[in-house]
């Protein structure tokens, strides 16, 4: 990876150097402190009953066999919940969506398989589980529906009939000049329908909560595996009806996210009820068949896409009709919004509309999962944008040239009002063509090499928001949260800084990084710097880790609290010195002058001054302790282009894809190896997405069909292609340290890239592909299709 920006520090520490992760040593070690190894005296176990039926009603429950079995000591109904709690907030409500009351158990109607029904604790998870046998629940199964082609049609069950009338929860259109003018004006217009799969986040770590209630003080501390422990705490206190002042939230290590640890869900609740009737801790660790069953899921959609051209190839208007399909209810985050902010990718496109329809089914609930709609319009839109390419003779690599928009067009607004940033959207995109000599390439003719497979090769290009733009622009959407990220720097009498922040350790590095960039400012050592994340109870408000944000915020946050910082130590030092504090700098755990570097004091003698505030200058109060909240003027993007070279077998549709190269931009890198790791790890979500996952539901039973590991395809290791990386690095304009999100930006291109590449190579057989996964029998039924009309070469 070549970086070519460095702010060096006189520490020896700088903002582009790949430092090993902080956080590295201790997890490496099984030091590591998730849910699961948490444990509490007199703790007890928590086991959750789940509807089997897409739809249905509960027409009897009977628990008193159940609460007879030895070991079991506490049962929730629904009727008890809806008492005892209000519905759990949702964070991120639709616009112009009715609410629809979301309690953690089923009252009346159960409304998905998974649905949780019956709460029950005991001394262990074994006896919880084995007390769900013995209840005696009566269930009438109701008309379902779980096909989202299907769920508007006029005898679709209406799932929330007493507050809706169909299963429309919204509808929204963004638009820009007259799209459909231009249309009318084109060479050529084009048109498919593209479905996206349904798939799971598949952290490493399931969800997990430890609730324990301190009843003579009426607190509650509350141990999750959360991205969000700030706004769990919020919904807490909505829902248990308690001061959010007696709630505290902790989530040390969280091992993985995605996105779908956004909010509170109805176990965590459920837990916590128990817990309060009880006075006991209690435990409830997820499984992986209710992981696929309640957690929530991503990405479902369809888009209906039309993209109009002229003879040249240059895009006239773009026009998106797209439904998300968010399950029985609208989750705390909700459905997708950023199909509509990113829906003409990195493109020249002043005419252009895109119109969203949120739906419900009798499925799981969808929640914000990584890319969070970026991946599923950037498919749609690629690979249409290819088969233009191709009805117009034009290589797909020129007429994304033709269309890019320059940096003399930014920052640029898009129909939907997100402001694109500053960028070089073609250098990526001339790198890749270097990179996979395309040019050579889409010149040869397509035949099989000596192995009987043709090689083709798929471009993508892409850009990705990362971060939002402020809080106004949330209040607008009726989000309950900011866009701010807050830090409390905290000088120890050790000469370190002891960094806070509410925003948990999922993977993605923050420890490093934040230590990274308060080090580079406060001129402290990277290691003297430790990095507590996750407790509500240490650390100031915040927002939480997601939509590629954190660092973009933070940063802001740890450069005003670092100035501070740095400011009252060089007053405190420039005292003692005699020396202006303009002519001192600090280095190497020492202050010292500029012009005499021998003239020193360590920074534990000026730590120490300022905390017992002893030998401080006359008016300055002791302590040295900073805090600050930021939020960024506007959003960011990252950018980039991605290629897939693959081989293809034309006869049975077998493939591999032999590389696949990704060049991409996320502005300044603050550690060129948590990018790398971010990227990397993003692309095999994609890819899995792309290739092999998708959840299933049987149209008739309304079941899921392949909710275990052994059924759900996820990519291992050894299914993982050859990825080659490569950075652009423009700073961003709008951010700290010209910043941009990387966490997400991996998961958008392999998609388009991969359905790119499949066509290429089998151009001669003129096969189209409009549905997600990408299996080799998806390709071996398009072949069949072209040969059973006749057309194959």
């Amino acid at each position: 990876m070549t970086v070519v920006h460095k702010t060096v520090m006189e520490s020896g520490t700088a903002i582009g150097q790949a430092l090993a992760r902080k956080e590295d040593d201790r997890l490496l070690r099984g030091g590591g402190l998730y849910v699961d190894d948490a444990c509490a005296l007199r703790q007890f176990a928590m086991a959750v009953a789940r509807c089997p039926f897409p739809h249905a009603r509960i027409r009897h429950l009977d628990v008193r066999a159940a609460a007879a079995l030895p070991g079991v000591v506490h049962i929730l109904t629904g009727t008890e919940v809806q008492c005892l709690t209000n519905p759990i907030t949702v964070l991120r409500p639709v616009p112009g969506a009715p609410m629809l009351p979301y309690y953690a158990l089923a009252q009346e109607y159960a409304l998905h398989e998974g649905h949780a029904v019956v709460s029950i604790v005991a001394q262990s998870r074994a006896v919880a589980e084995d007390a769900i046998e013995l209840l005696e629940i009566d269930y009438e199964p109701l008309p379902h529906v779980t096909d989202m082609t299907r769920v508007l049609d006029p005898d679709a069950p209406v799932l929330h009939p007493q507050i809706m009338t169909s299963n429309l929860m919204a509808s929204k259109t963004d638009y820009s000049g007259n799209p459909r003018a231009k249309l009318a004006e084109a060479a050529l217009v084009d048109y498919d329908r593209f479905f996206v799969n349904r798939v799971a986040p598949l952290s490493m770590e399931p969800r997990g909560v430890l609730a324990s209630w301190r009843s003579g003080a009426r607190e509650l501390d509350f141990r999750s595996s959360t991205q969000v422990p700030h706004l769990v705490r919020k919904q807490l206190a909505e829902a248990l009806r308690l001061d959010e002042g007696a709630i505290r939230v902790v989530a040390s290590d969280v091992g993985g996210a995605y996105g779908m640890k956004l909010g509170l869900f109805p176990e965590e609740l459920l837990a916590a009820v128990h817990a309060m009737h009880l006075g006991h801790p209690v435990k409830w660790i997820e499984d992986r068949m209710e992981y696929f069953r309640a957690s929530t899921h991503g990405r479902e959609s369809f888009h209906d896409m039309t993209i109009g051209t002229d003879d040249q190839g240059r895009i006239l208007a773009i026009i998106n009709e797209y439904t998300n399909d968010i399950g029985a209810w609208n989750s705390p985050f909700g459905s997708s919004q950023l199909s509509s902010v990113t829906f003409t990718g990195p493109y020249h496109v002043p005419d252009a509309q895109v119109c969203r329809h949120v739906v419900l089914s009798n499925k799981t609930p969808i929640g914000a999962y990584r890319g969070y709609g970026q991946p599923e319009v950037n498919f749609a839109r690629e690979v249409l944008l290819d088969r233009v390419a191709r009805k117009l003779d034009i290589s797909p690599l020129d007429i994304r040239r033709r269309n890019l928009l320059r940096p003399e067009d930014l920052p640029w607004r898009t129909p939907s009002g997100a402001v694109y940033d500053n960028g070089d959207y073609l250098r990526p995109l001339e790198m890749l063509a270097g990179a996979t000599d395309y040019e050579a390439h889409f010149d040869r003719p397509r035949r099989p090499r000596a192995d009987g497979r043709i090689v083709g090769i798929g471009l993508s290009s892409f850009v990705e928001r990362t971060g939002y733009a402020s809080a106004r622009f949330l209040a607008r959407r009726g989000s309950h949260f900011g866009a701010h990220e807050s830090v409390t720097l905290r000088a120890n009498r050790s000469g370190g800084i002891d960094l806070y922040t509410g925003v948990s350790t999922c993977g993605q590095g923050n420890e490093t990084a934040f230590a990274q960039i308060c080090a580079a400012v406060t001129g402290v050592h990277y290691d003297a710097i430790r990095v507590h994340a996750g407790d509500t109870a240490q650390s100031p408000l915040n927002t939480g880790a997601f939509a590629s944000r954190t660092l973009i915020a933070a940063a802001g946050a740890l450069k005003q609290a670092g100035d501070a910082f740095r400011d009252k130590t060089l007053r405190i030092a420039a005292m003692v010195l005699q020396i202006s504090p303009e002519d001192l700098s600090i280095a190497k755990g020492l202050v010292h002058s500029v012009r005499e570097p021998d003239r020193t004091i360590t920074l534990v003698d000026v730590f120490n001054r300022a905390i017992t505030g002893q030998g401080i200058p006359e008016g300055l109060e002791p302590g040295l302790e900073t805090t600050a909240h930021f939020e960024p003027p506007e959003a960011s993007f990252s950018f980039g282009s991605a290629a897939a070279v693959v081989a293809v077998d034309p006869e049975t549709g077998d493939f591999d894809i032999e590389r696949f190269v990704f060049v991409h931009d996320c502005g300044v890198a603050v550690n060129p190896l948590l990018v790398e790791g971010q990227v990397r790890g993003a692309l095999v979500q994609g890819l899995g997405a792309a290739l092999s996952e998708e959840l299933r539901y049987d149209r008739e039973t309304g079941q899921l069909i392949n909710g275990s590991m052994m059924d759900y395809f996820a990519l291992t290791c050894s299914d993982v292609p050859k990825i080659e990386l490569m950075h652009t690095e423009i700073p961003s304009d709008v951010t700290t340290f010209g910043v941009r999100g990387v966490g997400e930006v991996g998961t958008i291109p392999p998609a388009a890239a991969v359905a790119n590449a499949l066509c290429d190579a089998l151009r001669d057989y003129g096969v189209a592909f409009s549905a997600l996964p990408l299996t080799p029998e998806t390709v071996w039924r398009a072949l069949q299709n072209v040969r059973n009309k006749g057309e194959t070469p």
